[in-house]
């Protein structure tokens, strides 16, 4: 018995369109994965928890919202917690909106308003902050200003070596302690001794009326 032309036309449509069904399960269904991308040894990501290390120690802690990794870099959005360790005990909490890991170099990037905050009340403010995992400092190359045991200190440049557990003070120092103001060119603060070491010319400066 002959077909119609109708319907060969249905056949023929169907068959074109199995076809293509079959060509689309093919190119988007059957084919593998991309393979991951491989974190190094020093970075755990489990979920939104990024973990820094160093010779197998924390080194920091991020708690984060959004991660995105492009290649050798993380991004880190909507940071809910950061914490810095020392010995493997919490040591600075930091506050940041945002973060960036760039793998190869072990830096980490904090884009500000960038808080810091440790014992005895020592809090820390910056525009950006940069941790350098392979020597375990915290810098800040622009100004910042620190609240410590009643005293405001400002300063152009910061550097905070964990090791040694020594913040580095430089480039137009001010100490502010009640009516009287210390400048100077550089300042050493010994965060386990709670004690401050003045280098360079040192002025001091005094409200008038003050004792």
């Amino acid at each position: 018995m002959s077909l119609s032309a109708k319907a060969k036309r249905i056949i023929l449509f169907s068959a074109a369109l199995v076809a293509v069904i079959l060509f689309v399960a093919y190119r988007y269904l059957l084919q593998p994965p991309p393979p991951a991308v491989s974190v190094p040894p020093s970075v755990q990501l489990v979920q939104s928890r990024l973990v820094g290390r160093r010779e197998g120690q924390r080194q920091w802690e991020i708690i984060s919202r959004s991660v995105l990794q492009e290649g050798d870099v993380v991004t880190l959005s909507d940071l809910e917690r950061m914490v810095v360790f020392q010995d493997e005990e919490p040591y600075l909490h930091i506050q940041t909106p945002r973060a960036q890991w760039l793998r190869k170099t072990e830096v980490l990037q904090l884009y500000g308003p960038v808080v810091v905050e440790g014992e005895e009340g020592l809090r820390l403010e910056s525009g950006y902050l940069e941790w350098q995992g392979q020597t375990g400092r915290l810098l800040s190359p622009g100004p910042v200003q620190i609240l410590w045991r009643g005293m405001e200190i400002r300063a152009q440049e910061m550097s905070l070596d964990m090791e040694e557990g020594l913040m580095y003070l430089r480039r137009g120092v001010e100490i502010r302690d009640g009516a009287f103001t210390w400048k100077l060119e550089e300042a050493a603060y010994n965060l386990d001794a709670e004690s401050m070491d003045f280098y360079g010319n040192v002025v001091l400066e005094g409200e008038a009326g003050s004792d």
